[in-house]
């Protein structure tokens, strides 16, 4: 077989389509469509069921996933320079990290770790969602719920403070809740169903006086845009709603405090640049700490 057909094979499993792994993968979709083909030949079995509203795996193909993520990783590894000195700073570092507080903590404090070792490079995932790092996919992860298994190093760093805000326009024009009964008579912006498990969005969605929402999205970002554009309230972290002027809805009551985890990978925690930039993340977030709780 190629190894190369697992690359395909992968990101057809992941978005059930030939057109949108073939834009992913920069190649036309009967490329795809050849070079799974070709992997399901070689492997003597038939991998996705075709239909015309996408490709389904096979139980064969489901069996394939796991080793095919394996080979995946390791490619990434050695593509990424992990087969250098476990003691040489130069490479590159990929950081996954939530959207608001990689956007407005971390990288604006990140320039001594750019002047101190401009070998190194950072690649930076913006994203609330629990990027896997048994993939490869980040060196390194800041996660706000701790990771329950896997191979990992795990630290708590600090703790994030999130609470309802509103603007003073929305709240000018709906009326400010004064308790949490007033809550039923205002609009509520918050997380899509595909991330209905986290944490954060069971605090707002499991309270009985809250109605359905208004509107859903998968990014703390444009929750936050959602917010300052008047549309509702929001439950989003103190230190990005303190940051652009928003009124705390119903301040006497508590706020959702979550736990600041920075995890690394088995394998890339041994290397020395890796340890340089988690350090130099712990120190920033432990800095930030009156901002952040």
């Amino acid at each position: 077989m190629n190894w190369d057909d697992l690359k395909y094979f992968l990101s057809v499993a992941r978005s059930k389509s030939l057109s949108v792994s073939a834009r992913s993968l920069h190649v036309s979709p009967s490329t795809v469509s050849r070079r799974i083909d070709a992997l399901e030949q070689a492997l003597g079995t038939q991998l996705f069921s075709r239909r015309q509203d996408g490709y389904d795996l096979t139980d064969a193909g489901a069996n394939l996933i796991s080793t095919a993520e394996q080979a995946e990783a390791h490619l990434l590894w050695l593509e990424r320079g992990a087969a250098r000195s476990e003691t040489e700073t130069a490479g590159t570092v990929r950081l996954a990290v939530p959207e608001l507080l990689g956007q407005y903590i971390l990288i604006p404090q990140l320039s001594d770790l750019q002047h101190a070792h401009p070998e190194i490079q950072l690649e930076i995932i913006t994203d609330v969602r629990s990027t896997p790092l048994t993939k490869r996919e980040a060196d390194i992860a800041i996660r706000l719920t701790r990771p329950t298994h896997g191979d990992y190093t795990v630290q708590r760093i600090g703790q994030l403070s999130q609470a309802l805000y509103a603007s003073s326009d929305y709240l000018n024009a709906m009326g400010t809740p004064r308790s949490a009964s007033d809550l039923a008579e205002h609009r509520f912006v918050g997380w899509d169903s595909e991330l209905s498990y986290l944490p954060l969005a069971h605090w707002l969605e499991d309270r009985p006086e809250i109605p359905s929402l208004y509107m859903r999205t998968g990014s703390y970002h444009s929750q936050l845009m959602a917010v300052r554009a008047h549309m509702g309230i929001a439950a989003l972290p103190r230190f990005a709603a303190e940051l652009f002027e928003l009124q705390r809805v119903l301040p006497e009551e508590s706020s959702l405090v979550s736990d600041i985890w920075l995890v690394r990978q088995a394998d890339s925690r041994r290397l020395k640049r890796v340890s340089i930039v988690s350090d130099q993340i712990s120190r920033i977030i432990k800095g930030a700490s009156d901002q952040l709780a």
